[in-house]
């Protein structure tokens, strides 16, 4: 797995968010509500931000 900081909006299902509280695998995300997006819609580890946002993930490549 790669470590790569991107914006959020290029998120796909399978990356492993890092983030000050540990990790995050992204399962499903939600774009139905612009411009908010939701990784995990309705479970603990829901995660809300904006498209626009970057963040830091693993990912295979």
């Amino acid at each position: 797995m790669t470590e790569l900081h991107i914006p959020a909006d290029d998120l796909r299902v399978g990356d492993v968010i890092i983030h000050g509280d540990g990790e995050t695998t992204v399962r499903r995300l939600d774009r139905s509500n612009p411009p908010t997006l939701i990784t995990n819609p309705g479970d603990d580890d829901q995660i809300d931000g904006y498209p626009w946002q970057h963040v830091t993930v693993r990912r295979e490549i």
